[in-house]
């Protein structure tokens, strides 16, 4: 992606995001879509499928990404990837730290009606979702750095949405989020990590 289309895509999502924002700052309550699908899959759950949401969403969180982070790290270390290492360090604690930020400016509340499980602190974005969506594309993407096959790409590119997917339904699912908390924190975790490869590389 160029420097034109990247700025353009930029300032595109920003403004959606803070249309957005704006909005949410006048209503704690779901905004849009967000009660109709919250209403809908909560109509829905189960025992089984709460625990199965409880595992999966194990995988947005600091929980997880603390320790393989540190694997990924030394790794990185021994093999002297420099860029790599940058790239992880602002990728996922970039990541978390702005998130951590805007959700202090927002100040959404949590879908509180809709819980299944505890979970303190403010709504949107979705930290899970924005933070899955930098350091699961930024692996991703490191790990294909070197590859030529166009198949594999596109299969390992696959998996990666769907992971990053399945952890932003959980967090809906277990109605800790609004589904536009989710779908914020994806489109800024992107927009995140493509300004932060093009910055590095």
């Amino acid at each position: 992606m160029n420097r034109k289309r990247l700025l353009i895509i930029s300032i595109i999502s920003i403004t959606i995001f803070i249309i957005l924002g704006i909005n949410i700052r006048t209503s704690q309550e779901g905004i849009l879509f967000d009660e109709i699908i919250m209403d809908y899959v909560h109509s829905r759950t189960t025992p089984l499928g709460t625990n199965i949401m409880k595992k999966i969403t194990y995988f947005g969180s600091v929980y997880f990404f603390l320790p393989i982070g540190i694997v990924i790290f030394i790794y990185m270390l021994r093999k002297n990837n420099t860029q790599g290492i940058l790239l992880l360090i602002l990728s996922t604690l970039g990541s978390y730290g702005l998130n951590c930020i805007l959700k202090n400016i927002f100040i959404r509340t949590r879908p509180l009606k809709y819980f299944l499980i505890k979970q303190g602190g403010y709504s949107f974005p979705s930290g899970h979702a924005m933070v899955s969506m930098t350091f699961y594309t930024t692996m991703t993407y490191l790990l294909l750095k070197k590859v030529n096959k166009d198949e594999f790409k596109r299969l390992v590119w696959i998996v990666n949405a769907f992971i990053i997917g399945v952890i932003g339904f959980s967090r809906i699912y277990l109605g800790v989020h609004w589904p536009t908390d989710v779908l914020m924190g994806y489109l800024l975790g992107y927009i995140y990590y493509k300004c932060i490869i093009y910055i590095i590389f």
